[in-house]
């Protein structure tokens, strides 16, 4: 296992392979030659507890590996040293102290004795490497034109067949040319394919679970060629600007339909975000996944902002929230003093899915102290769960009660008009037509969320796009009837096993660590099927593939969400998993 005092040699060594890497290697995601040059300026210092802490030269070099690196740094380190890697980046010394942002450097980390993180940390999920495995044949990659700012070839069919649009922003799923469709059930073998770029596993960025504060972190040695940088300040260590998490802009009032399932929902958001801390606070909005929480909760936070451009309102889930307060608590008490200003002194904090705390005892201690801080100050709290507060048994009970103490409300799932109205929403911001009978036929079926529900308009608009047929009442059945539930329970378990079978991969190939492109992308349609046919959230999706990150989850659903759209071929794939899945499931 990598220590602290031997990270910068393994660091060296990553760099020197990645910025050698071959174009279709399977190994390191592509990046173009200005990308290898701001890797090769970066210089590792330590390791701690899963925190990869590395200085840039510079401010500029900072923020630019921020955006455009950052996510693959902690993808590829994550794989080296086979455990989940966050990464705290900040400015060498001689150049930080010439910024206006430059921050005096922070004293060694210490452990915070009234706080232990070791009981929040989920254990590893994520099973020991094979080395038997990942020894299928690779097929070579094709060539195509490099994608701005990655350098990673895109796929010609699928570069040919997108049309010329703006980039999608991070929330809407759109064609991704770095998808590669599944093999052909009938020809299992890879070599009998055309070679295809490597799935983009790499790019997803992982989150760290909580970990362990170190006892006595050693400094490690310094490289004999570079000047000694600083360690990270507290500023940079917990310094999160409302861009880190941003609002969606897709998710606004404006574009929600309401409903009778969810008009009380709705107008009680408006008010919070017209009459911050005045009108219900908290606001604990509630419901089974996919119906539509998330979307208000974003459009609190716009509405907020459009009314008055000054507020402070921050949006995250609880799991951003239990590691931005570790990777403080691990930066020592400097940190944990800016962490605890920077939301303690909000006007608005919207918390997501905060069913997500239970069993993490020091997150639970550091979000009460800033919960009252919040609620004395009349600084609005909203948070949502998938289920009320008085379910959430393995949270203390002074958080369940303080949740109790403003307005608890929920989203139901929605009735016939609203599905219809909702559907012909998505299809108007798409800018597709759709008769109004087919509107009525897909909202008939027996979709129980939002998201399948826009996911069958989806595989309709896909078919008959990539068929040239007009979208009609019996195009729709051709594909719904693959799909519609049938009284029937599907689990990981079910996808995972037809799936492995379809490509023929294993199931520890497909929930381990491979990223060889049969295995990778096996395991991307694996995790698209699971957010279609289930109503399991993107963590519990992540935990049946080995433990992974939900972002990972997030990401493969983006990405073939995106492939079926414009590919035919992989478009049939999903309909033939679909209709095997429902089959096993149907034989029990």
């Amino acid at each position: 296992m990598t220590t602290a005092a031997d990270f910068p040699e393994t660091w060296t060594s990553l760099v020197s392979r990645w910025v050698t890497a071959d174009e279709d290697s399977a190994e390191f995601p592509q990046i173009d030659g200005r990308l290898k040059g701001l890797l090769k300026q970066l210089t590792p210092i330590t390791l701690v507890s899963g925190i990869a802490v590395i200085t840039a030269p510079s401010n500029w070099a900072r923020s630019e590996i921020e955006k455009k690196l950052s996510e693959l740094i902690t993808e590829v380190l994550s794989q080296e040293l086979g455990i989940s890697v966050s990464l705290s980046l900040s400015v060498q010394e001689s150049s930080a102290s010439t910024s206006e942002h430059a921050s005096e450097p922070v004293p060694e980390p210490t452990p915070e004795p009234a706080v232990d993180p070791v009981a929040d940390r989920e254990p590893s999920r994520e099973p020991a490497r094979d080395p038997a495995r990942n020894t299928l044949h690779e097929p070579a990659g094709t060539t195509g034109t490099p994608v701005p700012g990655t350098g990673r070839p895109a796929t010609p069919t699928a570069a040919a067949a997108a049309p010329a649009t703006s980039a999608p922003t991070a929330a809407v799923a759109a064609p991704d040319p770095f998808w590669e469709p599944l093999p052909d059930s009938s020809f299992p073998e890879p070599e009998d394919f055309p070679g295809v770029p490597a799935a983009d596993t790499a790019g997803t960025p992982v989150a760290p679970t909580e970990p362990a504060v170190p006892a006595a972190p050693e400094p490690a040695p310094q490289p004999a060629s570079r000047p000694a940088p600083t360690r990270p300040s507290a500023d940079s260590a917990s310094r999160q600007d409302d861009e880190d998490i941003p609002l969606n802009p897709k998710y606004t009032f404006d574009t929600f339909v309401i409903g009778s399932s969810n008009h009380f929902a709705y107008a009680a958001c408006r008010a919070v975000a017209e009459k911050p801390g005045r009108s219900y606070n908290p606001l604990f909005i509630y419901g089974p996944p996919g119906l539509g929480k998330t979307h208000l909760l974003h459009a609190i936070g716009h509405y907020a902002r459009e009314l008055n451009p000054g507020i402070k309102v921050r949006y995250l889930s609880s799991e951003q929230l239990t590691n931005q307060f570790i990777n403080a608590l691990q930066a020592g008490n400097q940190a944990m003093d800016a962490f605890k200003r920077k939301y303690r002194n909000l006007d608005m904090l919207i918390v997501d899915d905060v069913q997500f705390l239970q069993g993490k005892q020091s997150t639970q201690e550091e979000f009460f102290h800033t919960f009252n801080a919040l609620y004395q100050a009349n600084h609005q709290v909203v948070l949502s769960s998938d289920r009320p507060p008085r379910q959430l048994t393995t949270l203390e009970e002074r958080l369940r009660t303080r949740f109790e103490g403003g307005l608890t409300t929920d989203i139901q799932t929605p009735d016939l008009e609203t599905r219809m109205a909702i559907l012909a929403k998505k299809a108007d911001i798409n800018g597709t037509t759709v008769p109004h009978d087919v509107l009525e036929y897909l909202a008939s079926q027996e979709q129980t969320s939002v998201r399948e529900l826009e996911g069958a308009l989806t595989r309709v608009i896909a078919y008959c796009s990539m068929t040239h047929e007009p979208i009609t009442v019996q195009s729709a059945e051709a594909v719904i009837s693959e799909i519609v539930p049938q009284d029937v329970e599907i689990t990981p378990q079910i996808i995972i096993d037809v799936v492995t079978e379809y490509c023929g991969v294993t199931v520890d190939e497909l929930v381990g660590k491979g990223k060889v492109r049969k295995i990778a992308s096996a395991r991307q349609y694996a995790m698209y099927l699971c957010r279609e046919l289930t109503d399991l959230s993107l963590p519990k999706i992540g935990e049946a593939f080995g433990g992974r990150d939900h972002s990972t989850v997030l990401h493969a659903e983006r990405k073939i969400r995106g492939a079926i759209q414009t590919d035919h071929k992989a478009f049939q794939q999903i309909q033939d998993l679909t209709q095997q899945i429902k089959t096993t499931a149907r034989q029990g």
